[in-house]
């Protein structure tokens, strides 16, 4: 490691000498808070939204996925802009655009624009989140130990979700969902205020130019992913190939990646590099964060299904299970942190007990589905699910991180940012959707020829018995298939080879350097060939 990343003490150079040292952390933790309640869109708002707008729920979901996919995006820049521009400035225009998406949120109608600004607000959020990382991790490590940032990375990030998801229910409840917009805008312009009366214009290295950044590669990702998360998205509501736009759909997204991988092979810098697929094990990853998102999927369809059709919980009720998520998390996070770098833990083991916990919330989900039980008993559930989660994206992360070439490194989280905070989701859901519709049809088919309407039970009463228990059934048997499923994800995660970590985690001025001879090389051979053609 460089002597410049093991300094002692560490101090952040990026404020203003009357700010205490004591005090630039924790500035730095507030800015994080705000980015990270800061979207263009809030899935917790997607009732409301729909309520109020011309929009279906799968329009809703698709604003939701946007947003993701813009914070994805925003990977294989994420250097390249902060060896261009300073933290300060950074910091000011992320918070900026993240108050201009919400302020006039509220005011459009546009679908195309509202896709457009939900992008925008994803990448303007993990703008603002990595400028604030990146300037933290010696702080954090000054060893650079990335199996202790990441657990406070994904502990922060996945965290901050679930506690702010509580904080917009109550807002919506008590308010309505656009005064969550207006608390964003307030909360970008505090920070805007501060980090610019804080903060200086630091260089710890000379400025790179923006030189070879391929703009149009990231439009055509961003299109193939977006068509791709929208053929799976509204299939079901379109009746898949039976219907004209779903075809387009499917053509666009085969017309579009053909284009990107022919694109990837004829410019000297593409916005996702061939380079990027030799990274040892990445179709396991990719593998293995699908899978994730698969079991997740009954979270977000079979609980919320359980939670709202049986035990008739209201939306503010049901943001009580937020918290055991976010115990879980932070469970993890330290669980990561302390079988990493303690206990010394191979990663293989890591991501399997990980993953067991997921497999477990749907164990316990089929032991207390119940209409007679209490909302304290989904805590324990979703506890394990929150620990799961958490304790999944670490073990892959650091793994991929440790085999991966830097030099592709960011690209490569691109590529599982495609699966695990894309299109993985809306599959996961999809699946567990359509599952859901094809029990409730057979069971509701079976209990209902078998019911005795003659027995005087007003008709009524004894049909909302049929629903409740067909739901009850159909939530079982998709249950005991998730288990099944995961059970085979863990045996090949037993069955796969993970090998020891190689890599250490570069230090800032390592990732500059790497950079900037890419950089200087690309030059000389573009000076190279002008020579040549004169």
């Amino acid at each position: 490691m460089s002597d410049w990343g093991n300094q002692e003490p560490v101090r952040l150079m990026n404020f203003r000498e009357w700010v205490p040292d004591s005090a630039r952390f924790w500035l730095y933790i507030c800015f994080l808070a705000v980015f990270q309640f800061s979207n263009g869109f809030y899935f917790t708002t997607m009732a409301q939204v729909v309520g109020e707008r011309n929009v279906t729920m799968n329009d809703a979901h698709m604003f939701g996925q946007a947003v993701l996919i813009g914070l994805t995006f925003y990977f294989p820049l994420a250097f390249r802009l902060k060896f261009r521009f300073t933290n300060r400035t950074s910091l000011t225009v992320a918070a900026t655009g993240l108050a201009l998406i919400n302020a006039v949120f509220p005011f459009v109608h546009s679908y195309p624009l509202l896709l457009l600004l939900c992008y925008a607000g994803g990448f303007f959020r993990l703008y603002g989140t990595f400028e604030c990382f990146s300037n933290l991790l010696p702080k954090i490590t000054p060893t650079y130990n990335y199996a202790v940032f990441l657990s406070f990375v994904f502990f922060v990030v996945l965290g901050c979700i679930h506690v702010f998801d509580w904080v917009a229910i109550q807002f919506i409840y008590y308010y309505g969902w656009t005064y969550i917009h207006l608390l964003s805008v307030a909360l970008c312009l505090s920070t805007i205020v501060v980090v610019n009366i804080t903060m200086r214009h630091f260089r710890p290295m000379p400025r790179m130019p923006l030189y070879g950044i391929d703009g149009l590669g990231m439009v055509m990702w961003s299109i193939f992913i977006l068509t791709a998360i929208y053929v799976v998205q509204y299939g079901e509501q379109y009746g898949w190939t039976a219907d004209r736009r779903i075809r387009i759909g499917i053509g666009t997204c085969m017309i579009v990646l053909a284009a990107c991988i022919l694109r990837m092979f004829h410019i000297r810098h593409p916005f996702i590099d061939k380079g990027t697929f030799s990274c040892p094990n990445l179709l396991n990853l990719l593998v293995l964060f699908l899978g994730l998102d698969i079991l997740l999927g009954t979270q977000n369809v079979l609980q919320n299904m359980f939670t709202g059709g049986i035990m008739g919980y209201s939306q503010i009720t049901a943001a009580q299970l937020k918290w055991p998520e976010f115990l879980g998390g932070a469970a993890s996070a330290l669980f990561c942190w302390y079988v990493r770098t303690k206990l010394g833990w191979h990663l293989k083991w890591l991501t399997f007990i990980s993953m067991s916990a997921v497999v477990l919330y749907n164990v316990c989900m089929i032991g207390i589905l119940s209409p007679d039980i209490n909302i304290g008993k989904l805590w324990w559930p979703v506890f394990l699910l929150g620990f799961g989660h958490v304790g999944v994206f670490i073990a892959l992360t650091v793994y991929a991180q440790a085999y991966c070439n830097f030099k592709y490194y960011f690209q490569v989280l691109c590529l599982l940012g495609f699966i695990r905070t894309g299109i993985g989701d809306t599959i996961g859901v999809s699946i567990w959707s359509h599952a859901l519709d094809g029990c409730m049809r057979v069971y509701l088919a079976a209990i209902g020829s078998a019911a005795n309407f003659s027995g005087g039970q007003a008709f009524g009463s004894l049909a909302d018995m049929i629903s409740t228990e067909a739901l009850l059934c159909s939530l079982r048997e998709l249950y005991g298939w998730a288990v099944i499923f995961g059970v085979v994800l863990l045996i090949a995660i037993l069955c796969s080879h993970f090998e020891r970590l190689r890599n250490p985690y570069p230090t800032l001025r390592q990732s500059y350097a790497i950079l900037s001879r890419l950089w200087q090389t690309s030059n000389n051979k573009t000076e190279k060939e002008n020579k040549e053609q004169i």
